[in-house]
């Protein structure tokens, strides 16, 4: 049911037209009046009316094209009434007051998350994450083919010797190797000059007599 609002009556008022003329189908009696003699007697009881509605409920509330007529119409039967109603657009009222300006919204953020390498052939996406206003693009790139293998370049100079290290802790004192081979007798050196003559020793004991 479209339950819009609308101040036209007049498909309210064809309603109650409608229930008022159910009503004038139930067979009033009427007495006989004698303006000049009075009341009559009573004539005999007529016939039983057919009756009236036993329920009456809204149906559907349709808004129509602005400018045409309001109607109602029974979409149910005599005895249980069901009244759709058809209301025209009303005319367009004037434009509210301008409302307050409302509190300025958080700056977004956009930073670069993650850089991922896909597969040669492979589409390239990118994906967003993160919380509103701080948002992180995710990005994956497939692999480009292998490019040809370029020229070589000419050598650089050559650069400056670094400073020179820390001496090292000394090592343990490895094994004594084997001995070597015995070198051969040099070539006999010359005959120095003579010495100087000793001074002349004691006298020796007596020998025996011969």
């Amino acid at each position: 049911m479209n339950n819009n609002s609308c101040n036209n009556n007049d498909g309210y008022e064809r309603a109650l037209r409608i229930i008022q003329e159910a009503n004038r189908n139930r067979p009033i009696l009427y007495g006989c009046c004698n303006p000049t003699n009075g009341s009559g007697p009573t004539g005999p009881t007529g016939p039983t009316g057919p009756a009236g509605p036993a329920t009456i409920a809204v149906g559907t509330t349709t808004t129509g094209e602005a400018g045409t007529e309001a109607s109602v119409t029974n979409s149910g039967t005599a005895e249980n009434v069901i009244l759709d109603f058809v209301i025209p657009t009303g005319a367009t009222g004037p434009t509210g007051a301008t409302g307050a300006t409302g509190p300025a919204g958080e700056t977004p953020t956009l930073t670069i998350g993650t850089v991922t390498t896909g597969d040669p052939g492979t589409e390239a996406s990118a994906t967003i994450t993160g919380t509103a206003p701080n948002f992180v693009l995710n990005l994956t790139i497939p692999q480009g083919p292998t490019g040809a293998t370029g020229e070589t370049g000419p050598i650089g100079p050559t650069g400056a010797t670094g400073a020179t290290g820390p001496t090292g802790a000394t090592g343990e004192i490895g094994p004594t190797g084997p001995t070597g081979p015995i070198s051969p007798a040099g070539p006999m050196g010359p005959t120095g000059p003579m010495g100087p003559m000793g001074p002349t020793g004691p006298t020796g004991p007596a020998g025996p007599v011969a």
